[in-house]
């Protein structure tokens, strides 16, 4: 069904994983695994801008201190990311780890068309800021633009899972013992 996944996650604002990005890597891995598909999962991150004030330090030590520190940042993503993924069962499916700096939505967008996915899955939540509300959201911003199907995922009650068919009729549907 799907060769290539996407899965689009914001790690760089969390202590601990949101429950939406958790959510929408199991989303993510299971699709993947239903359907044998390779699994990508992008995190897109900007670095944070405390530079010291150039006025009390030459140029540069500021350019040296802001070269360490997204250095820094750098490394605090990779070990946000391999933690992420270590949540994930390796056997069950490829997974490619991408970390990328810029603005989400461009760069989500852009990397779905770079590798050819046909599937993208990003969490999706009703944190909405003054700015959010103006511009939308990211993932309604992605899902615009993307050049491929997108699952937007929230995190909840755990619901049954139902295959469909292609035209979208349930083909079998698993219940949890004791909810019949």
């Amino acid at each position: 069904m799907y060769q290539h996944i996407l899965l689009a996650v914001a790690l760089q604002q969390w202590d601990e994983f949101s429950p939406h990005a958790v959510a929408a890597r199991e989303a993510a891995v299971a699709l993947a695994h239903g359907s044998g598909a390779q699994l990508s999962v992008l995190s897109v991150y900007d670095y944070d801008d405390e530079t010291p004030d150039a006025m009390s330090l030459p140029p540069e030590e500021v350019a040296r201190y802001r070269d360490t520190q997204m250095v820094r940042m750098d490394e605090r993503m990779a070990t946000k990311m391999q933690a992420f993924l270590a949540g994930i069962p390796t056997h069950e499916t490829s997974i490619t780890p991408l970390l990328k700096v810029g603005d989400p939505r461009q760069l989500i967008v852009a990397t779905a068309e770079a590798l050819g996915v046909d599937l993208l899955v990003i969490g999706a939540h009703s944190k909405r800021s003054f700015l959010d509300v103006l511009l939308g959201g990211t993932a309604t911003a992605v899902s615009r633009h993307a050049p491929c199907a997108v699952v937007m995922v929230q995190p909840g009650e755990k619901r049954p899972l139902v295959q469909t068919n292609e035209v979208g009729q349930p083909l079998q549907a698993t219940i949890p013992e004791g909810s019949a």
